[in-house]
């Protein structure tokens, strides 16, 4: 195993001279990580470290509010197959011409862009490419900025540039995805029944899409993890947004209480994550191109408790009713347990508040989405478990509510069976607990936020002597600050069940994440570094993947070239490759080579066919309210 934290500083920095240890030490490390190619992650989040410290910058308002009228745009609430479009609107300053705003705009491969009518309006048909154009448009704007209002601050994506780009018509099939590398999402076409349909028709598939680009700017090295626990986040994440933003439309959170009747527990709409699509296109044969093991759009509504993970397998046999590792299964627990909690809160207003529940629900839907990110700008910032996260749920209510739910929180997650009642208490004592540790004015850069944790954190906290890089640092509009730092471990994977990738390295991730209120105090501190189970586990995983094909020599939307050749063409489950194979490339150490596997950087969700048929009684409902 290579340990690059081992490395030496440049001893001929013409600064050393002008530096204190610390100092040398500090841009020493940053300056090396900066040297490697895009092959080796490290290098690459250092890089992008430089420019992410801002956090004594309070960030205003997005901007002054425009004076212009908002601009009405045609758009499914949630879906083609429910009912008809309806109009719905975003202020002028996120609608210019061409569908374009300051963090969007649409580059559409195989038709020109719509432009708007005469009144600056985009009222298009559905059954139009520019239709298909509005609706990504419309529902990509408004998830970032549903998670920038929870997150009470500008929130960026995983690449430099303030654009994500959206092609509606990327290509054939059943398909949606992220590609970070082209900065972009991607929705395909399809026919069903005689009519053509395009996934971008659908919201839900539109903000689960959106969420993977929000959830890689919030934390980038979650898509870069071998492990279970933060690709399977990112997949949950994408679910939850889509609950989510549905709620943010009051017309579906009118018709979800009437259909409802104001219990939550039951199949409805916003919990059936675009089931209602899935269940419409149920045909083998017009699904072939995506096999039945891969579990895309889900229902939060379900009854799953975590198990161990060797109890489980990659693709199980009967995915809809057992969890596996595959991060699109393994994702519904969490979904179920933040879909709970969204329930139990809204139940709560209900009954403590004596709230109505039109009202009890929006607080509600605030109130998650709040603890949702900041529990994510709380949490680990690589490896991860599910319980991992559910401690971050219950520091971000003692940030902002002051342990108000932290019961209700603890409860729902240990009803999952991921983090029991008595590791929640022991876990909120550690926040009582913490240090008197005061943010410096100073810290305005990755180098002073190293040299931060190394002279005044690390002591305090009693962290392992190991080089912390400095990724991050934001302050919000509510005052509070996140310092982030990430530490890597290379491991070489070793024996002959790893096939023809004996002896490739693969890079695990741990970290630092540190929080301070308004007043420059230290409130939140987690340690969490990469683990021997992590390690275990991801050399399981990758053997999984190994061995059921999904590595490929080139990043690119189809398969790619399979290197494994263990398994039959025929025995091949048909899902995106997960590795990137890399041959032969240099690394730090006196330009030695070697072979490495990285994660593929496009996030592909394949619809599949289902057993249940949720679309008859969504249009039994649909006819009803007509």
């Amino acid at each position: 195993m290579t340990d690059q934290s081992q490395q030496n500083p440049n001893d001929n920095d013409p600064l050393k001279g002008f530096m204190s240890q610390s100092e040398q030490s500090m841009l020493g490390q940053i300056r090396k990580l900066q040297h490697h190619f895009r092959s080796n992650v490290p290098a690459e989040i250092a890089q992008k470290s430089q420019g992410a410290f801002d956090v004594n910058l309070t960030p205003g308002e997005r901007g002054t509010q425009s004076v212009d009228s908002p601009v009405s745009l045609l758009v499914y609430p949630q879906d083609p197959f429910v009912s008809d479009p309806e109009v719905r609107e975003l202020p002028a300053e996120d609608v210019q011409p061409g569908l374009v705003n300051s963090r969007v705009r649409i580059k559409d491969s195989r038709h020109p862009v719509a432009q708007p009518d005469e009144d600056n309006n985009y009222l298009y048909w559905s059954g139009t490419p520019e239709f298909n154009q509005v609706n990504a448009f419309y529902y990509a704007t408004l998830t970032l900025r549903t998670f920038e209002k929870f997150a009470h601050r500008r929130l960026g994506w995983a690449f430099t540039s303030p654009r994500l780009n959206i092609d509606p018509h990327a290509g054939d099939g059943t398909n949606a995805l992220y590609n970070e590398d082209d900065r972009a999402l991607g929705f395909f076409s399809f026919e069903f029944g005689g009519e053509s349909f395009n996934t971008a028709q659908n919201a839900d598939v539109v903000v689960h899409e959106t969420a993977h680009a929000v959830m890689d700017g919030l934390r980038d090295l979650y898509n870069e993890s071998f492990g279970m626990g933060p690709l399977a986040f990112h997949e949950s994440f994408g679910d939850m947004a889509a609950v989510l933003v549905a709620l943010h439309d009051d017309s579906l959170v009118w018709r979800l209480l009437q259909w409802t009747d104001g219990d939550l527990r039951v199949d409805n709409f916003v919990s059936e994550v675009a089931e209602h699509l899935v269940s419409t296109i149920k045909s083998l044969e017009e699904m072939q191109e995506i096999g039945e093991r891969t579990v895309y759009l889900r229902n939060a509504l379900n009854k799953f408790t975590d198990v161990p993970f060797d109890d489980m397998v990659y693709f199980p046999d009967k995915p809809g009713r057992t969890l596996g590792r595959e991060s699109h299964n393994y994702s519904r627990l969490f979904t179920g347990a933040f879909y709970d909690l969204l329930v139990a809160l809204y139940e709560y207003i209900c009954e403590a508040n004596g709230a109505k529940p039109r009202i009890a629900i929006h607080r509600a839907r605030d109130l998650v989405g709040s603890l949702l990110v900041y529990a994510v700008e709380l949490g680990p910032v690589g490896e991860l478990t599910f319980a991992d996260m559910a401690r971050a749920f219950l520091t971000a209510d003692v940030l902002l509510h002051s342990g108000k739910h932290t019961d209700i929180v603890a409860s729902v997650f240990a009803a999952r069976n991921i983090l029991s009642e008595a590791d929640a208490t022991a876990h909120l004592e550690t926040l009582r607990e913490l240090p008197e540790i005061i943010l410096p004015d100073y810290v305005d850069s990755a180098l002073e936020a190293g040299i931060f944790l190394v002279e005044t954190v690390q002591p305090a906290l009693g962290l392992p002597d190991v080089e912390y890089t400095p990724m991050s640092a934001h302050r919000n509009q509510r005052g509070f600050a996140f310092l982030t730092y990430f530490t890597s471990r290379r491991i070489v994977l070793a024996g002959e069940q790893y096939g023809a990738f004996e002896g490739v390295a693969v890079d695990v991730f741990g970290g630092v994440t540190l929080a301070f209120n308004a007043a420059g105090r230290m409130v939140s501190a987690l340690n969490r570094p990469v683990t021997d189970e992590d390690i275990r586990q991801v050399q399981v995983m990758t053997m999984d993947l190994i061995q059921h094909g999904l590595v490929t020599e080139q990043s690119v939307y189809g398969r790619g070239k399979v290197l494994s050749d263990e398994i039959r063409h025929d025995e091949l489950p048909s899902v995106q490759p997960r590795l990137l194979y890399l041959n032969d490339l240099p690394t730090m150490e006196g330009g030695e080579r070697f072979a490495k596997l990285v994660r593929v950087p496009v996030i592909l969700d394949a619809v599949p066919p289902r057993r249940e048929n949720f679309v008859e009684y969504l249009k039994g409902w649909a006819r009803e309210e007509r």
